[in-house]
């Protein structure tokens, strides 16, 4: 979407492209994801047996029906969307990329309300870079903004997005046995979701980090 042409959003690869691309990762053990905001280039990409997307703006009944076939997993990354909309009069963006910002940004929201109503698998993304590194976690406002519960949208940035990256036997959950990665925030995030916006504590395996004073 920010690239500097007027290619537009729909599908770069060939049907055949997609499926070598899928086959020659999984014969090797890896998954793939697919950068897609067009419906055309999300089918193509469900089709060949893809294991997530990215984006997924232009997601309808039909790609949340091949999502849910394929068992394939959606990372909205609404974040950027939000981001990217607050661009669109700001002249260092080069103009092909506002104009692509101002129809997909604002869409970003309701895609992710329509795929969580339909049941797709949904795990937290941010695509950070986009927006700032340290405000990924603004993601989760936005998820609970779409109709998640906070509880869903915790559980889409642990225990799914580990489930979906392979790395679920270390990390995802506090279990005996993982990696103690742990956060605590003052508040109750169940309850405001925002509170995870502002986090106290850390321990990264075990080890607490704390903030320069």
């Amino acid at each position: 979407m920010l690239s500097n042409t007027r290619a537009g959003l729909e599908q770069q690869f060939t049907d055949d492209e997609l499926v070598a691309i899928v086959e020659t990762a999984h014969s090797m053990g890896r998954k793939v994801t697919g950068h897609a905001h067009g419906k055309g280039g999300i089918v193509s990409a469900l089709k060949a047996g893809i294991d997530s997307i990215e984006h997924g703006t232009y997601t309808d009944d039909e790609t949340i029906a091949l999502f849910k076939e394929h068992d394939a997993v959606l990372v909205p990354t609404v974040l950027a969307g939000a981001t990217v909309t607050g661009w669109v009069n700001e002249p260092w963006l080069p103009a092909p990329s506002r104009e692509k910002a101002a129809i997909v940004g604002p869409l970003m929201l309701d895609m992710l309300r329509r795929a969580h109503e339909g049941g797709v698998k949904v795990a937290f993304g941010t695509d950070t870079g986009v927006s700032k590194h340290g405000d990924n976690a603004q993601e989760f406002a936005l998820m609970v903004e779409a109709g998640f519960t906070p509880e869903e949208a915790i559980r889409a940035a642990t225990v799914i997005a580990s489930e979906h990256v392979e790395m679920s036997d270390v990390v995802g959950t506090i279990t005996a046995g993982k990696h103690a990665d742990i956060i605590a925030v003052m508040g109750d995030p169940l309850k405001d979701i925002t509170e995870l916006q502002d986090v106290d504590f850390v321990m990264k395996g075990g080890t607490v980090y704390k903030q320069a004073q």
